[in-house]
């Protein structure tokens, strides 16, 4: 009788030498993009053996379930890490490996580090394999994998926070979420009561993702499409997690497409970013009204004129 062959699930393995003060960063991306967890290792490197200058660094090491598809995953790690390496100098994506890693059969044990998350006091966050029922929050479906924005990372969290915020007296008419990922922040918008919605992303997976994700949820439609051009009209309120090179680059744009009184709510920078957010937002002719910072990642709000000049 021919021996059973235990079955294997191929995953994905990053692994990466970081400089310590990386690790909260390089982690929240990870997790955010769909690893139930990461691992890390300190290790301390040495100039010479009387030196007394210490250079401080971890090897990170992250597994992505077979859920998430290996080269679009592959594609966004890179982006995001070369992002970070504006900020940590000795971080080097280049060395980043991204590969194939058999592992036992797990089956979908990995699911459990995907538990329910609440976000402020009125919003409830969980994948769609777990039964939850809660009549004092908004529940919203959505599995990592695909798409950036499962609610664990610290910018992702920020925007929710504002977006709760923004919407707790009398809801925004018109919500838009500029690089929506897996679509969370636009699925927000429309369970605090924003009436209409639309999200735009370049990524097709996510604009797809996004497609997707409303479906499930159900909370009413989202317009979708590829770029802030393929929407008309002006909004209330916006919401862009976006890189702070990006959003440097799209505060005109941004402040162009806000009505008379509207906010947006940017994310995705760092403290040693925000200034130079600050100040393209404030060359658009927005007033920064609201700061947040969560784990060294900052929220800003910031508004329109009430009326514009003619």
């Amino acid at each position: 009788m021919a021996a059973h062959k235990k079955r294997t699930q191929e995953w994905t393995r990053l692994r990466l030498p970081i400089p310590l003060e990386a690790t909260d960063a390089v982690s929240a991306l990870c997790i955010e993009l769909g690893a139930p967890g990461v691992v890390t290792g300190q290790v301390d490197f040495r100039r010479k053996k009387k030196s007394t200058r210490t250079v401080r660094s971890t090897r990170i090491e992250a597994y992505f379930p077979p859920d998430v598809p290996r080269r679009p995953l592959e594609k966004r790690l890179r982006a995001a890490l070369s992002n970070v390496r504006t900020h940590f100098s000795k971080l080097d994506p280049a060395r980043a490996e991204i590969e194939p890693f058999e592992t036992g059969d797990y089956g979908t044990a990995w699911r459990a580090h995907f538990p329910p998350i609440t976000v402020g006091k009125r919003l409830l966050i969980a994948p769609t394999w777990h039964d939850v029922k809660d009549d004092s929050r908004h529940v919203i479906r959505i599995d990592p994998g695909q798409a950036f924005g499962t609610g664990h990372h610290p910018t992702t969290r920020g925007c929710l926070l504002e977006i709760e915020q923004a919407c707790t007296s009398e809801p925004p008419a018109r919500g838009l979420d500029v690089g929506c990922g897996s679509g969370v922040l636009a699925l927000a918008m429309r369970a605090f009561g924003v009436r209409r919605v639309a999200a735009v992303d370049n990524d097709r997976i996510a604009v797809e993702a996004t497609a997707d994700a409303a479906k499930t949820n159900g909370l009413g439609p989202v317009s979708t499409g590829p770029s802030l051009e393929s929407r008309r009209g002006q909004y209330d309120l916006i919401v862009a997690n976006l890189f702070a090179n990006l959003l440097v680059e799209l505060a005109p744009r941004l402040a162009a497409r806000l009505a008379p009184g509207g906010r947006v709510i940017v994310s995705g920078l760092l403290e040693n970013q925000e200034k130079d957010v600050r100040a393209a937002l404030r060359g658009a002719g927005l007033r920064i009204r609201r700061r947040r910072c969560l784990s060294t990642w900052v929220t800003l709000v910031a508004q329109s004129p009430r009326a514009r000049e003619a």
